[in-house]
């Protein structure tokens, strides 16, 4: 895939990850439906999630001090960076780019 930058709602640029298909699995497993007592459906692990593609789909961009850790996930510092607003919206950039097929 070619490089992709995005821009957000905020003018923020991101650069955006060409993710493994295993670590796709890993974001897509990680929101689980369940039932309550009632057979009331609800969804488990969304903040988790969201989280994981952000660490995983992001390559660079508008971030003070862009760094990723040992094992190649975005830090901590670089993602408190955006607010609410944009990881929603850079999920979704994130999410779209991996369905991309050459």
């Amino acid at each position: 895939m070619a490089k992709k930058i995005v821009e957000l709602s905020t003018k923020r640029k991101v650069e955006l990850k060409e993710m493994s298909i295993d670590d796709v699995d890993f974001c897509q497993d990680l929101t689980i439906l369940k039932n309550d007592e009632d057979g009331n459906p609800y969804v488990m692990g969304i903040s988790r999630s969201r989280t994981a593609w952000l660490r995983r789909g992001i390559l660079g961009g508008d971030f003070k001090g862009f760094k990723k850790d040992a094992k190649g996930l975005v830090e901590d510092k670089v993602l408190k960076q955006l607010n609410e607003t944009e990881k929603n919206e850079l999920v979704s950039e994130i999410q779209e780019y991996q369905n991309l097929g050459e």
